[in-house]
């Protein structure tokens, strides 16, 4: 059985160094690049053939005009070489003689679209308090860090995959994946959208800024349609499996889900009319935004990750089968879905042994509930023996009452009838297709390495199975997933403070 690698988050120490480089080379190109500044002039003054004289400043010495050129539409390109450092205004002034739209036929950002404010600050040309000649540096940084952490993401991904780890790691890695691939194709979109085009620092920080506001949009129809569905599949649960607070989780994160999106869609205009300043207004509205996204990543990797783990089928014999329980009839035969998990791993084993490999040992696993005549455990053992699974090949846990139990005191008993540390056999587990997931947590907490293979059942047990996972996930790595999500929403609040200064 493969073997997760110790520390399997040590590859990601390798951004600190790409950090560190990226940081510098991004450094000296601004550097080498920041004492000139091309600037947009609006189209107002489209094929007027401006001139270096038809550029006035309110104080001269600070920034002089090196050049105008035209883009492919005619719009004149301004670029400024610093003097000295100062601040200075600096407009358009036509020739004489050439008609240009007043005040009263064009709107104020057209004019101002040819009105900048300049300042030369150690020799570098900032304008806007935040544009700056060489930030296509900042942008082509962004992007390999970004494609890095994806890389490493994925391999790390494609690596619990292949060792068979499925686990809260391995949704995190997933989710985490998911964030920064979207984060990627915003900062890509800047390039396919042409929007660098004027080369404008505030351009990179609004894709920064409103990436949040954008993957909420952008699943609000996905996210829609799969709380419909989880809420119709509880729909079915309730008639097939009665009331229970558990079979309410599709409808309970439908609801959240809903409330949480209308409150984000909402809050900023209830600020607004409670005069609230803007910039709290959209810091505010991007915290809640990345929350929302945040959550949904980790859900849609939940979702990836407990489908993939319901598919694998281990390639190997295994030295011991756990069977996990569930509810027996009252005359102490197995249910027909406890009798699937059961069939799952005989016919998994017999495969093994026509192959020539050693036959494995069963564990049922499952205590006796107030309603039942006996352990699931030994209803198991009854089914099995009846099969034609000879006697001395089961070995009954027949205490727990959870699945972490299961997977804790069944590490017990296999070592105990082994004589070693589970570390040094290979057990395999059965299980319904949509509860593969959750032993495979269960025999973590539990200090074990498993693969575990599905039955299969009705697709409405589905939808729940995910959504308590999520909420497992929730519960057991909050303090963890608050932490990363307190970096990334610091992130952009300082993404939509800078954006603010523009």
């Amino acid at each position: 059985m493969g073997r997760v690698s110790k520390s399997p988050w040590k590859r990601f120490l390798l951004l600190v160094p790409l950090a560190v480089v990226l940081a510098i080379a991004s450094w000296a190109y601004i550097r080498s690049t920041s004492h000139t500044y091309t600037v947009k002039c609006s189209r107002l003054y489209q094929r007027m053939s401006l001139i270096a004289g038809d550029v006035v400043f309110d104080v001269p010495g600070v920034v002089e005009v090196t050049g105008i050129e035209y883009d492919g539409e005619g719009v004149p390109l301004v670029t400024f070489a610093a003097l000295s450092d100062g601040t200075t205004d600096a407009r358009v002034v036509p020739k004489a003689g050439v008609a240009v739209p007043d005040a009263s036929q064009v709107n104020d950002f057209e004019h101002q679209e040819s009105e900048w404010t300049l300042e030369v600050r150690d020799g570098a040309i900032i304008e806007g308090a935040v544009n700056f000649s060489g930030w296509e540096a900042l942008y082509v940084s962004t992007c390999i860090f970004l494609t890095a952490v994806v890389v490493l993401l994925a391999s790390m991904l494609v690596q619990l995959w292949r060792e068979v780890a499925y686990g809260y790691e391995m949704v995190a890695c997933g989710g985490a994946l998911l964030f920064f691939l979207l984060q990627l194709g915003v900062q890509a979109s800047l390039i396919a959208n042409d929007l660098t085009q004027e080369w404008a620092f505030s351009e990179f920080i609004l894709g920064l800024a409103t990436m949040p506001e954008s993957f909420v949009l952008l699943s609000l129809m996905p996210m829609a349609v799969l709380a419909v569905l989880v809420s119709l599949s509880n729909l079915s649960l309730i008639r097939h499996e009665g009331m229970r607070p558990v079979n309410l989780l599709g409808i309970g994160f439908s609801v959240v889900w809903l409330v949480a999106v209308l409150f984000w869609l909402n809050f900023g205009s209830a600020l607004f009319h409670a005069s609230v300043s803007p910039e709290v207004i959209w810091i505010a509205d991007t915290l809640i935004g990345t929350a929302i996204s945040f959550g949904e990543t980790l859900l849609l990797s939940t979702i990836l990750c407990g489908w993939l783990a319901s598919r694998h089928v281990p390639n190997h014999a295994m030295d011991y089968l756990i069977v996990l329980g569930c509810g027996i009839r009252a005359d102490g035969t197995p249910t027909p879905l406890l009798a699937a998990r059961v069939d799952r791993a005989s016919s998994f084993d017999e495969k093994c042994v026509a192959q020539g490999e050693m036959p494995a040992t069963f564990v049922p696993s499952g205590g006796q509930g107030l309603d039942e005549c006996m352990s699931e455990a030994q209803s198991m053992a009854n089914y099995l023996v009846s099969k034609g699974t000879p006697r001395e090949r089961v070995v009954l846990e027949d205490a727990s009452t959870t699945t972490r139990e299961n997977m804790a005191f069944s590490r017990k008993v296999i070592e105990q009838h082994a004589g070693c540390d589970v570390s040094k056999l290979r057990v395999g587990f059965s299980t319904t297709n949509y509860h593969v997931f959750r032993g495979y947590v269960c025999a973590r907490q539990a200090g074990m390495r498993v693969e575990g293979m599905g039955s299969p059942t009705r697709a409405y047990f589905w939808p729940n199975a995910f959504l308590r996972e999520f909420v497992g996930l929730l519960a057991t790595k909050w303090k963890t997933l608050l932490q990363v999500y307190a970096i990334i929403a610091i992130f952009y609040a300082v993404a939509v403070y800078l954006l603010l200064l523009t």
